[in-house]
């Protein structure tokens, strides 16, 4: 029994190396998870169950506040999505510094949905445009796909993927995405 569980915990320890690297060299990862280590988040998830509010995100928090009550976006659900696309960082949030396959800004609009749903790519760019323009988005994704999970798998995965595959096909990378903002929202994964 006992080489059986040391077996077991042999093989939960080597597929958590394998999903660690496997997003590592994932072209699927957001600017934020670029910046992320264990230390930061835990930490920055300690601050988040202190304050309420995800570490980094205190210049935007009014904003936050005032976008998530115009597009009816639960405000724990629209910061913790900023807080996972950009981490809050400075060089990420005026777009010193872009995601691999070009997501820009604090909400991380790949150029064409920035085109879309901002009217220009350079609105991705200035938090003012771009945290509305987040929630505006998210709200219209929760319309079509009915939970929050959905609606921030779409915004990670895209809304065809969600809609002709369905969560049960999402990646790793998006899972993750989904569950972790939900997470620190407070909210059930299902939601």
């Amino acid at each position: 029994m006992r080489d059986f569980v040391v077996g077991a915990g042999l093989v939960a320890v080597l597929a958590g190396v394998w999903y660690i690297a496997r997003r590592a060299t994932s072209q699927e990862v957001t600017a934020g998870d670029m910046e992320a280590n264990a230390f930061t988040d835990t930490v920055d998830e300690m601050k988040t169950k202190i304050t309420g509010w995800p570490a980094g995100s205190e210049p935007y928090q009014d904003l936050i506040q005032s976008a998530a009550d115009d597009y009816a976006v639960p405000v724990q659900v629209l910061a913790a999505l900023l807080w996972k696309e950009s981490r809050y960082n400075p060089a990420i949030v005026d777009g010193s510094k872009r995601s691999p396959v070009g997501a820009m800004g604090i909400a991380q609009f790949m150029p064409a949905t920035a085109r879309q749903e901002l009217g220009s790519e350079s609105a991705a760019l200035d938090p003012d445009q771009a945290v509305p323009g987040a929630a505006r988005y998210l709200a219209k994704l929760y319309r079509s796909t009915g939970t929050w999970a959905q609606a921030l798998a779409a915004y990670n995965w895209g809304i065809g993927n969600v809609q002709r595959k369905g969560l049960a096909a999402a990646p790793a990378e998006t899972v993750d995405y989904y569950t972790t903002i939900l997470g620190m929202a407070g909210l059930d994964t299902y939601a």
